[in-house]
């Protein structure tokens, strides 16, 4: 097992304006094939059209609201929603809402993971074993 504290989690941000925080909680430099990040996006933040790195992703807000747009479809995911996001496809995120949003994002395989820990670092630390 390996447990990961909010106080040892790795906290990133994409490195443009109002861009959310991004903390790593799995994958991306060991041989777990899956990773997991939780982000934290404020009331207007955006992230543009990206893909994920060759990772499907799922998105679950835990609380607040996000607007996921592809090409000319946009979902409005809220607290308990989930959506999957597969490898090949090119979405953008934002919260247009008054209140922020936090979500949590599983991605398989980690290849996503490696790209965001590649990212300006907000804060460090590491895992520890359990």
């Amino acid at each position: 097992m390996m447990l990961v504290t909010n106080a040892n989690a790795p906290t990133h941000s994409a490195n443009s304006p109002h861009s959310p925080l991004v903390t790593v909680l799995f994958g991306g430099e060991d041989s777990v094939d899956v990773g997991m990040v939780r982000i934290e996006v404020p009331a207007g933040a955006k992230m543009p059209a990206h893909r994920h790195n060759g990772s499907d992703v799922i998105l679950t807000p835990l609380s607040g609201a996000v607007l996921i747009t592809k090409d000319e479809t946009t979902v409005d995911l809220g607290a308990g929603d989930a959506l999957l996001i597969l490898k090949d496809e090119t979405v953008a995120l934002s919260n247009p809402h008054q209140e922020p949003a936090e979500l949590i994002v599983a991605a398989g395989p980690a290849t996503f993971i490696s790209t965001v820990r590649s990212w300006p670092l907000v804060s460090n630390a590491s895992a520890t074993p359990a």
